[in-house]
């Protein structure tokens, strides 16, 4: 089936730009042009695509198409950068936000060093992310999951530990003998209402089923959640990479820890850019120990 890079292209302005007016405007053309060029893919693939709301939304086939148009809008700039044209490149990656926190810096050193390349990092959780990649909001995606979705590759980067922390102040208040049945009764900070970090601990440790019995806070920022912690507000679940700088804080017990695996996902297509990311993701991985919680 031949379909029209016209209409690939305007089908990802108007999902970036969420409307048919923005897109519009991207695109220099008229909102009616825009209408039509949809329309016309519409009729071509025998399914509506987007929802005509605001932001406009893809439909499940539309997920699928706009997944392949980025695809081929990938390959089409590294083939015209490769004949001299010098035309930018942008790619999107989904990173949970651990992982920006921590051995993520090295990886922005290396991408400022590729001429012409516009970078999106969407921040993601690391059980979330694949779902990015699936619609094709990404090309590539840090994740827990190692199986690898349809039409993509995946790389084990390593692991990362998180371990039960405090600080003093919670300690000396709620846990002088550090047991189990302590940590259920003090104050828990967890990131956000889709981390399960401290209630696996709880279970782990106490028990299934077991939940904490004091109050639990919800910060969803990794430097904020150490913050959190460090004034006292309660324990968590650190990456230890964040332990090393955190002097305010100690280990509740060597034993209390979880390793959470990270995967590298990404499209499966021969392109020179995401191959570069690919290594330098690894390579940083690396560097930073993760390679050695296998």
């Amino acid at each position: 089936m031949n379909i029209d890079v016209e209409h690939l292209e305007t089908l990802l302005a108007v999902v970036d730009a969420g409307s048919f007016d923005d897109a519009s405007i991207d695109l220099g053309i008229t909102p009616s042009a825009v209408s039509q060029r949809i329309k016309a893919l519409e009729n071509k693939l025998g399914a509506i695509l987007v929802v005509r709301s605001r932001p406009v939304i893809p439909t499940e086939q539309g997920y699928k198409v706009l997944r392949y148009a980025r695809q081929m809008s990938l390959l089409s700039t590294e083939f015209a950068r490769e004949l001299s044209t010098a035309k930018p490149q942008s790619i999107a990656l989904g990173v949970n936000s651990d992982s920006l926190s921590t051995w993520f810096g090295p990886v922005f050193e290396q991408l400022s060093e590729i001429e012409n390349l516009s970078v999106e990092i969407i921040r993601t959780d690391e059980n979330r992310g694949l779902e990015l990649l699936r619609t094709g909001r990404v090309s590539a995606v840090v994740t827990a999951t190692a199986e690898a979705l349809q039409g993509c590759t995946s790389k084990k980067l390593g692991a990362m530990r998180y371990r039960a922390a405090a600080s003093p102040r919670i300690i000396s208040r709620y846990l002088q003998q550090r047991s189990p049945e302590q940590l259920v009764r003090t104050p828990t900070v967890v990131f956000d209402r889709e981390d399960p970090l401290q209630y696996d601990m709880l279970e782990r440790l106490a028990g299934t089923g077991s939940r904490p019995t004091a109050a639990v806070h919800h910060i969803p920022d990794s430097l904020k959640y150490v913050s959190a912690i460090e004034a006292g507000m309660g324990w968590g679940m650190i990456p230890e990479l964040q332990l090393v700088q955190a002097k305010k804080l100690e280990i509740l017990h060597e034993q209390w820890f979880a390793d959470v695996p990270l995967y590298l996902q990404r499209w499966a297509v021969d392109s020179s850019i995401l191959n570069k990311i690919d290594s330098i993701l690894v390579t940083a991985a690396r560097h930073s120990g993760l390679h050695l919680i296998a």
